[in-house]
């Protein structure tokens, strides 16, 4: 079955992007080329940035044989790049990274040029095959992978998101070489979104992998299953430096001494990671892969996921903890080890505990999230607990249930004039604790204590002002993180003749969350489960009397809802409000439902109570 594309709307496509592996096997030892070659048009000249190519290699893969140039239809004139750079690449999150990017522009490049990139890549480590997307940012008419190989090598693949695309298999066999080819035409653009999974949750692509090969007759497995990605990583355990473990064992057991429990020795050890370690990124060849040594990391007081898994694992096992290091990928990869038993599969590690017959996963990288629970980008994956050389555990990170990241608020309101007098305190607990101190520590920058709350809580209308802002257990790993402050909200009460029309939803949260159904393509994500608790006391000025109080109001769905009541106490009306998120993922056949619940929820936020002039 074909599928016809008009891209005639677009501004740049690519008229082909093919990739051709070829394996060799000279005794056990493997030589890997891929030759890809790019060729894009650029149907008008809204987009000329895309001339800017980059192309990344690192550790395990180089890059040779460059040969790119415009071509000029109108003239009839290929034009060369004459200047490629070599970069080495670091973003704000990486520490150390040994990948480096060849670096260009396509010249001569305007509305009708076809730029035109073919070079060779030479894979160095047979466990990086990497993937292959059918679909990119923009469409594409001519998409192909092949990979050619010898008859005592066995490739695996698996392909992901290609229902909605007619994706043509062909296998070729001669002189002892097999050669498969996956070909899609006319393939769609796929733009991520800011509320959405990864793009390799929609975008069409196909994993390649060498199952094994065979030598002298004998089979030697190289990623065959799961237990062969195992055996690889145990055998990288194997070369981590495990010298001067006594001060490491000096720490714990100071750390641990007057704790009687296992659960509170591996908190206490898990905190003083997160305190004491600081978390940076490196990205070097088996580097990136083997831990560095925990009195190493102890030492210098910083490292990487793996670094910190590590050390977790030698303090914990120390003082009599089951612990295991523990290979999990983030919710951005969304694929399971039986699926795909190769390093595409995962992207970060951790330390998993039993203590009393609960698995617990720890997450050194992540400073603030509490003990017992896993960091939230984890939740829903598959962890491979490492046992020992040979033997391993899957287990699947559970979701945490809305109750354990918990906002509780209260708020005591007084009027004068048109304004809102308010003293507010809020109880941040869980995931919710975690987001606000991220942001505080990311996003706040130069702003002030008020310009933040102001950006982050965006509470009453845009005359309200912060003072006497306090914020107590930002350090403290146990108790919920807590702010107060107090507000003056301006020109916010109604006054209509003897009536005062006084709106107490000075927080609006998910009030713009509605999906935009036509456009949305995609699941909408949710990072991570909670519930929002309100309790709002309005003291009724003197010489009114309450003439309307709104009515209860709810919507109830398994996956999110609200119930919003108000009850009135001598000379106060007390407003209660419950708001939860039980999902981490709203399904695109579930927007409807979705928009609902916001439109429900906007409707409650709009009621208001009428006090009347005695």
């Amino acid at each position: 079955m074909g599928y016809s594309q008009d891209f005639s709307n677009e501004d740049f496509i690519y008229l082909k992007r093919h990739e051709h592996i070829k394996i060799g096997l000279a005794k056990q030892s493997f030589e890997i080329t891929k030759l890809v070659s790019e060729q894009a048009e650029y149907l008008s000249a809204n987009k000329l940035y895309f001339a800017n190519e980059s192309m990344s290699f690192d550790s395990f893969t180089s890059i040779e044989d460059i040969d790119a140039y415009t071509y000029l239809p109108s003239s009839d004139k290929n034009i060369k790049v004459d200047y490629i750079e070599t970069k080495r690449e670091f973003d704000n999150g990486i520490f150390y990274s040994d990948q480096e990017s060849k670096i260009f522009t396509f010249p001569a490049v305007t509305k009708g040029a076809i730029t035109n990139l073919n070079y060779k890549e030479v894979i160095k480590d047979p466990h990086f095959l990497g993937l292959f997307r059918f679909g990119t940012y923009v469409p594409t008419k001519s998409a192909q992978l092949s990979i050619e190989f010898p008859s005592n090598v066995s490739i695996g693949y698996i392909d992901f998101n290609t229902k909605d695309i007619s994706v043509d298999f062909k296998q070729e066999t001669s002189k002892d070489i097999t050669t498969y080819t996956w070909t899609a035409n006319n393939t769609k653009g796929y733009q991520s979104e800011d509320d959405g999974e990864s793009v390799l949750y929609f975008v069409p692509h196909i994993i390649v992998y060498i199952k094994s090969y065979e030598y002298k007759g004998e089979r030697y497995n190289v990623l065959n299953d799961v237990n062969d990605l195992y055996k690889w990583y145990a055998s990288l355990v194997d070369q981590i430096d495990t010298n001067d473990l006594q001060k490491v064992y000096k720490i714990a057991n100071d750390i641990t001494k007057s704790l009687p429990t296992k659960r509170e020795k591996a908190e206490a050890i898990f905190h003083w990671v997160q305190n004491n370690i600081n978390y940076v990124a490196f990205e070097d060849g088996l580097g990136g892969f083997i831990p560095r040594g925990a009195a190493s990391v102890c030492d210098k007081r910083y490292g990487d996921c793996k670094d910190m898994a590590n050390l977790l694992y030698e303090m914990l096992n120390h003082v009599g903890i089951e612990a295991y290091r523990t290979w999990i990928g983030t919710r951005d990869r969304p694929y399971t080890y039986s699926q795909v038993p190769t390093p595409m599969v995962d992207n970060h590690m951790i330390t998993a505990a039993i203590i009393d017959g609960e698995t617990i996963f720890l997450d050194g990288t992540d400073s603030y999230v509490p003990f017992g629970m896993p960091s939230a980008f984890t939740q829903t994956k598959e962890a491979l607990l490492g046992i020992n050389n040979t033997t391993f555990k899957l287990i699947t990170v559970p979701v945490q249930k809305a109750e354990q990241s918990v906002t509780d608020v209260n708020t005591a309101i007084h009027i004068k004039d048109d304004m809102f007098i308010v003293s507010e305190k809020r109880l941040l607990s869980g995931y919710e604790k975690v987001e606000f101190i991220t942001d505080y520590l990311y996003k706040k920058a130069t702003k002030t204590e008020e310009e933040f709350l102001n950006t982050t809580l965006a509470l009453g209308n845009n005359k309200t002002s912060y003072n006497n802002i306090t914020k107590q257990n930002f350090d403290n790993k146990r108790n919920p993180l807590e702010l107060a402050y107090n507000l003056t909200i301006d020109n916010y009460v109604k006054k209509v003749g003897t009536k005062l029309y006084i709106n107490l939803d000075i927080d609006r949260v998910l009030s713009k969350s509605k999906v935009d159904i036509e456009d949305k393509k995609y699941d909408k994500k949710i990072d991570h489960t909670y519930t929002k608790n309100y309790v709002t006391t309005l003291t009724i000025p003197e010489g009114y009397t309450a003439s309307f109080i709104p009515e209860d109001l709810s919507f109830e769905n398994e996956n999110y809802g609200y119930k919003i009541t108000y009850t009135q106490k001598d000379n106060t009306i007390i407003q209660h409000k419950n708001i939860f998120v039980n999902t981490l993922s709203v399904k695109k056949q579930d927007f409807e439902s979705w928009n609902e619940f916001i439109k429900s929820l906007i409707k409650a936020y709009k009621k208001s109570i009428i006090l009347e002039q005695k």
